[in-house]
């Protein structure tokens, strides 16, 4: 009995301590932003998800940070919410170049279990609005703004 709840556990306790690292960047994301310390694509952004194929939908906040280990790359650091009470996170790297007062983000990653994930996304001062698909073949959107 033990041997089939250890996956499980070991599940849970990832799943659990992801989500409290998550929530502690967030509030330092949110205070450096607060603080004017941040004026770029970087930082937080808060909002929704929603999948134009089925109607899925949920809340989804990201911390944007530039790459430690590709220059002038991006992190994307989501965590998600669906079905109300479930949630999870997971972190793409892409490439973001400016245009103009706006930056526009197109990659792709292979998230393994879940599928290969896509986005282009255009960020513009407050506004982050970004659609995806993913190889299942569900297409959906993102917008977020700056927490207020």
């Amino acid at each position: 009995m033990k041997t089939i709840f250890r996956p499980f556990i070991l599940f849970a306790t990832f799943a659990l301590s992801s989500c409290v690292s998550f929530e502690q960047d967030w509030k330092k994301a949110v205070a450096e932003y607060e603080s004017g310390k941040i004026a770029t694509l970087e930082g937080p952004w808060a909002g929704g998800w929603t999948t134009t194929t089925n109607g899925h939908e949920g809340d989804l906040r990201a911390i944007v940070s530039e790459s430690k280990s590709k220059p002038g790359e991006y992190d994307f650091r989501y965590h998600a919410t669906w079905a109300k009470v479930l949630s999870g996170g997971y972190t793409v790297t892409f490439p973001a170049r400016r245009s103009g007062s706006r930056y526009l983000v197109d990659g792709e990653k292979d998230l393994g279990l879940f599928g290969t994930f896509g986005h282009r996304a255009t960020i513009s001062g407050k506004s982050f609005k970004a659609t995806y698909s993913n190889d299942r073949e569900e297409l959906g959107e993102f917008r977020m703004t700056r927490p207020e």
